[in-house]
């Protein structure tokens, strides 16, 4: 005769054993993703982006604290450990929770950040640098351009309404050039076909940022399900398992 009840209580381990592991690289996609955010981040910095790396990095801390549970989990259910499962169960409502938190500091503080991020660029852009200022000003809108493959604020117009000449950072292959002579050459075919870069810096950096903030929070809503999914399961292992002791009770007693 099949026993049915020791089928379905192994099946759960099983599923409970498989979703653990979508969870660890569930966990493992989130921390590339936040650690990826910070360096972007890190362009913008300190006084710009501080509060969003911040949240980046407690969503490092909770990525690897589910890694840990994750595997908690896994043990637990191989062994059949009742404490274990009652504990896991305990450490994954803390992190959904936490989780839910975090989703909601990355909206908010996403949302800020784009706002001052667009106050600063856009007054940036326009500020009038002095002689000694010029240098840094310059270098500092070749690593916004090169970086998010970019020119002027709006578009490359910009430079022409202000009289200036369109920057090499904004021709890839002119700023990418070792030889300053192919790097001179380069340049001025650039300008002549007006193969520079066409969108403008803030539509750039606001996409990007905004990119950003919905692959963690997909990643932050997927998380929550599997976890969902690993308390159920976990309860429903549990649940047999109590079956199973008290079966091994009532045979004892008697």
């Amino acid at each position: 005769m099949l026993n049915f009840a020791e089928i379905t209580k192994t099946c759960a381990k099983g599923l409970l054993i498989v979703l653990n592991v979508f969870c660890i690289l569930i966990a493992l996609t989130r921390l590339g993703f936040a650690l990826v955010d910070i360096k972007v981040l890190k362009r913008y910095g300190e006084e710009q982006s501080g509060e969003c790396i911040a949240g980046d990095v407690i969503i490092v801390v909770a990525s690897l604290v589910l890694i840990g549970v994750a595997i908690f989990g896994c043990v637990g259910a191989i062994k059949g450990c009742i404490q274990m499962l009652h504990l896991y169960v305990c450490f994954v409502l803390l992190i959904i929770i936490l989780e839910l938190l975090i989703a909601i500091h990355v909206l908010v503080m996403r949302y800020d950040l784009q706002l001052r991020v667009t106050e600063w660029i856009r007054e940036d852009f326009y500020k009038n640098v002095t002689v000694s200022e010029v240098e840094e000003h310059l270098k500092i809108w070749d690593r916004l351009q090169t970086a998010n493959e970019c020119c002027g604020l709006n578009n490359p117009n910009d430079y022409i309404v202000l009289r200036q000449r369109i920057p090499i950072s904004c021709c890839a292959r002119a700023y990418s050039a070792n030889n300053e002579i192919a790097r001179q050459l380069m340049y001025k075919s650039c300008i002549e076909f007006k193969t520079y870069y066409k969108n403008g810096c803030e539509e750039e950096i606001l996409c990007m940022l905004q990119s950003d903030s919905n692959g963690l929070i997909m990643v932050v809503v997927v998380s929550f399900w599997f976890e969902a999914c690993g308390i159920l399961l976990a309860l429903w292992v549990l649940k047999h398992l109590r079956s199973s002791v008290q079966v091994y009770k009532a045979i004892v007693k008697y």
